[in-house]
């Protein structure tokens, strides 16, 4: 909602007018003006997950065949990365793979515990070793528990 402020300013006038053989002097006028200044929209804050599905290629040549191992997310009601769900026969590798930092295939690396958020929301470019991939990047509106 725009803010209304009134601004005055006082025009000095004197003016000389002749009435009859009598001078009137009229010095000070006051004009008062509205003035809308806009204030800046404020952006309304709202809470994501962002979610990735680790998977274990289990025949090189064909994708079909690879399983989900796992999905993990980033909440930002919670500030925290949260495993949703394991694959009881992967789960020590990918708890494995939670704990280091990433690199990515531009030869950068995303830190896990400086940069968590973006650690999980650059996990689906990353390059794990012993067949394990991510994918399946999703961001979606964290609602609140």
């Amino acid at each position: 909602m725009p803010n209304t402020k009134k601004k005055v300013a006082e025009a000095e006038k004197i003016e000389n007018v002749i009435i009859g053989p009598k001078i009137k002097d009229i010095q000070k006028e006051t004009i008062v003006e509205d003035v809308v200044e806009e204030e800046p929209e404020e952006t309304s804050y709202i809470p994501k997950r962002y979610y990735v599905q680790f998977y274990k290629q289990v025949e090189p040549s064909n994708s079909a065949f690879d399983v989900v191992a796992g999905t993990v997310y980033w909440s930002d009601i919670k500030q925290d990365i949260i495993i949703e769900g394991l694959n009881n026969i992967y789960s020590s590798d990918v708890e494995g793979l939670l704990l280091g930092d990433i690199s990515l295939a531009n030869g950068v690396f995303v830190s896990r515990y400086e940069t968590p958020k973006d650690w999980v929301k650059n996990l689906h470019k990353a390059i794990f070793m012993n067949g394990f991939y991510a994918k399946d990047f999703m961001e979606i509106i964290d609602e609140t528990e």
